[in-house]
């Protein structure tokens, strides 16, 4: 195994340093940081020195907690930390991280969390599992962004900080991180159709599908899904035309419009997941989620130019 620090893209995986003593204190003393975690806060600088000179002498490679520092490339700030306790068999281990609230939701723990996966399993480790407050939802969607399956759910199994908790149990196989690209299910938002407008939708329809070959997926009007606009176009003013891996939607308009982009994820509990996470980053969610007179579960939503975006998949069955 290759000798600490790794530089991946935007950060720093290392040893801890006696200098990361103040910056670790105050992130484990967030309320927000420690509100799923085990320690109590806030943490004194005594106790987090005591922490991070542990760390520091700590063996990398031997059973046990193994705590990794994480550091911006630019500026070598302490940002957070991940964890690995190896099993004795040195075949399992498991994995533990936090991040500085700041530094949340930029994908740095993503980032960091691969990088010492990577080292954790090019050690011939074969499994490695997790485990969370079943209402720390970022963490749950970072462990599937890892590639973790959800395991199973222990109902009221932890006492913690006054009262009970239920915990999500998550696992990851060598194998499964060898194939994880290859999976489709794996993935949440995959395709991404522009909307192309049109004078006259029958002649366009006819040189995409008569002409160039492309199928005509569907076309729509109602009532109901006019959307910002009290003048968006009705039938016959939308379709879809697909032909291998490209997608179009033609649209006839006449004037001036902001683009509506379409983002497809292959399920309805995906695109409630997406709404939860854009809705806790501070996004207005213009229409929830629900399913649409055309059959797609869809919820939209605008981006500071006015910008729609249109985020659907097949109902859930």
């Amino acid at each position: 195994m290759a000798e600490l620090p790794v530089l991946t893209e935007r950060l720093v995986v290392r040893r801890f340093e006696a200098g990361d003593t103040a910056a670790f204190a105050a992130y484990r003393s967030d309320p927000e940081v420690a509100r799923y975690q085990s320690w109590e806060h806030p943490v004194s600088e005594v106790d987090a020195a005591r922490s991070v000179a542990a760390f520091a002498a700590a063996d990398e490679g031997a059973p046990g907690w193994f705590q990794y520092a994480v550091a911006l490339r630019a500026g070598g700030d302490l940002i957070g930390d991940v964890a690995v306790c190896l099993h004795n068999n040195r075949m399992q281990a498991e994995l533990g991280f936090t991040f500085a609230r700041a530094h949340q939701g930029r994908g740095y723990a993503t980032e960091a969390a691969r990088c010492v996966l990577d080292r954790v399993f090019g050690t011939g480790v074969r499994r490695v599992s997790a485990e969370c407050d079943a209402r720390n939802t970022a963490s749950v969607r970072l462990l599937e962004r890892l590639g973790f399956g959800l395991e199973g759910c222990r109902r009221g199994h932890t006492w913690i900080k006054g009262e009970w908790t239920d915990d999500l149990l998550f696992g990851l196989l060598a194998e499964d991180r060898a194939h994880a690209a290859e999976r489709p299910d794996r993935q949440e938002i995959f395709a991404c159709r522009p909307n192309l407008w049109v004078s006259d939708l029958t002649a366009a329809l006819r040189f995409y599908a008569d002409l160039l070959g492309f199928r005509v997926g569907w076309r729509w009007s109602d009532a109901r899904s006019c959307f910002l606009d009290a003048d968006e176009p009705t039938e016959p003013g939308t379709a879809l035309v697909a032909r291998d891996q490209v997608q179009i939607i033609l649209t006839r308009t006449a004037g001036s419009h902001t683009t509506r982009l379409h983002l497809d994820v292959h399920t309805a509990a995906q695109v409630d997941r997406l709404c939860r996470e854009w809705r806790e980053r501070g996004a207005d969610i213009a229409e929830p989620p629900f399913v649409r007179p055309w059959g797609m579960y869809e919820m939209r939503l605008q981006d500071p130019d006015g910008n729609v975006l249109r985020v659907s998949s097949p109902p859930a069955r």
